[in-house]
């Protein structure tokens, strides 16, 4: 099979090849022991998918009427040929956030335009030191700088120029992963960078010079997640911008063939107390003490959904991997959920692997509204998605040793048994009871990952390969 430079970053990001550490670490390109699911998400040149990009659909950027766009009134339109153009220095940026995601559009520019697209801004009304951007510049038959195009602006060159002429149209793929931004123009990947390395506010990790009006913050410092947004007319020479999509992180679509309800719907495929747990007629799941909540089943690779309400000052969790439930705490690993409304989220904190990886930013919502996650488990491969964000990603490979996390941190004494890397993938899945102040729990499913064993569903092997 002859792939392409594009599919070949898709299949990474899309199958987890590139997997992280707590602090986003560099990227491995080991091959995780399992492969994701066909359910959802776009599929790469091998069939493999990111658990986490269950149920995301590719939708235009700012909708197809710039219904979903913020910009001022009069700059931006779309010209007679369903063309985005602008009339002004004034940015269009999307009206949501946006953490993990592909992006993909054309740009055709005029000789001497300076434009950009812009991702992870934290700020529209001073996006300039809190926005990171791609430069889309007319910078035909150049050598590369970090203004060039494909350039993350001050801070990166691309590696290539491959920018072509004034009036033919170019095609960027941005794909974003937290903080491992891919930059992909015209079919050739150019650019790459993870910002938790860009800890230095002058200087690259390589040691080369980041330009001098950057100098306020690290890109470290970025939260990784932000609107997205193009710089608007910079100068006296007009850029156009079509077919501009965006394939965003989503929370799994449990209305899919082969997502059945964990505990039962009355709890029948549940080990636990019933004087201390219960479901009501809306479904509502609740306990009274701290005791959890079992499912009967083992289970190894699989994708959990549901829903949850945390009350002021909540703490619960939802147990995976549990290979004792006498003694589940030194012997799973557990995905807090607590009322993390607001806070500066570290490893305790909702969506962590409780004293193991911290979530990349706090996504939760505010006590008394609902919450949507998804744990996806491949092997030792896990991530979480909330409320359509993937903020947790552990690849317990990473993680040897039994008293420290990658990044230096120690784990809570409490949990140190063996070395993640040395655990089992398969295990009990549990709900943790009234650790606190209430949790309510609703519409927890869960979906089976199968893999076929090595030669089903396979012709012959040829005797020779060309």
């Amino acid at each position: 099979m002859r792939l392409t430079v594009l599919s070949l970053v898709v299949a990474m990001l899309l199958s987890g090849s590139f997997v992280f550490s707590q602090d986003g670490g560099a990227p491995r390109g080991d091959r995780p022991q399992q492969r994701g699911s066909r359910e959802g998400g776009p599929r790469g040149p091998r069939g493999g998918f990111m658990p986490g990009f269950m149920g995301a659909q590719e939708k235009p950027l700012f909708g197809e009427n710039l219904e979903e766009a913020d910009f001022p009134e009069g700059v931006w339109y779309f010209n007679d040929d369903k063309e985005l153009c602008a009339n002004a220095d004034a940015v269009i940026w999307t009206k949501n956030k946006y953490s993990t995601f592909t992006c993909s559009f054309e740009f055709n520019l005029s000789e001497h335009t300076n434009g950009g697209f812009l991702i992870q801004c934290s700020d529209k009304d001073n996006w300039i030191p809190n926005t990171i951007e791609i430069q889309l510049l007319d910078d035909y038959g150049t050598e590369p700088d970090y203004h060039s195009c494909g350039a993350f602006y001050g801070f990166q060159a691309a590696t290539k120029n491959v920018t072509k002429k004034p009036g033919e149209w170019n095609k960027m793929d941005v794909f974003v992963n937290n903080r491992m931004i891919t930059v992909v123009l015209n079919g050739e990947m150019i650019n790459r960078i993870n910002t938790a390395e860009w800890t230095d506010n002058a200087k690259s990790p390589q040691g080369t010079d980041i330009e001098e009006k950057f100098h306020g913050r690290s890109l470290a410092s970025f939260e990784p997640y932000g609107y997205v947004g193009f710089q608007g007319l910079h100068g006296n020479a007009p850029m156009k911008i079509r077919n501009a999509t965006i394939r965003p992180i989503a929370n799994a679509d449990t209305t899919r063939e082969g997502w059945v309800s964990l505990f039962g719907d009355k709890l029948e495929n549940a080990e636990y107390n019933p004087e201390v747990w219960s479901i009501d007629e809306e479904g509502q799941l609740t306990a009274t003490k701290d005791e959890v909540i079992w499912a009967k089943d083992k289970y190894e690779n699989f994708m959990l959904d549901f829903e949850f309400k945390t009350t002021d000052q909540a703490n619960s969790g939802v147990v995976i991997q549990a290979t004792e439930k006498d003694n589940w705490i030194p012997n799973s690993f557990e995905v807090q959920i607590f009322d993390s409304f607001g806070r500066d989220v570290d490893m305790s904190d909702c969506g962590a692997i409780y004293g193991r990886c911290a979530p990349q930013f706090n996504a939760c919502k505010a006590p008394g509204e609902w919450n949507h996650m998804t744990i996806s488990v491949m092997g030792p491969m896990i991530t979480v998605v909330l409320n359509d964000q993937l903020i947790t990603t552990m690849d317990k490979r990473l993680w040897t040793k039994a008293d420290e996390n990658p990044d230096g941190t120690k784990p809570y004494e409490w949990l140190v048994n063996k070395a993640p890397s040395e655990t089992e993938n398969a295990g009990y899945i549990g709900i943790q009871g009234l650790h606190g102040n209430p949790t309510v729990y609703r519409n927890v499913k869960i979906r089976k990952i199968e893999f076929p064993r090595r030669g089903e569903g396979r012709g012959p092997r040829p005797e020779n390969r060309e």
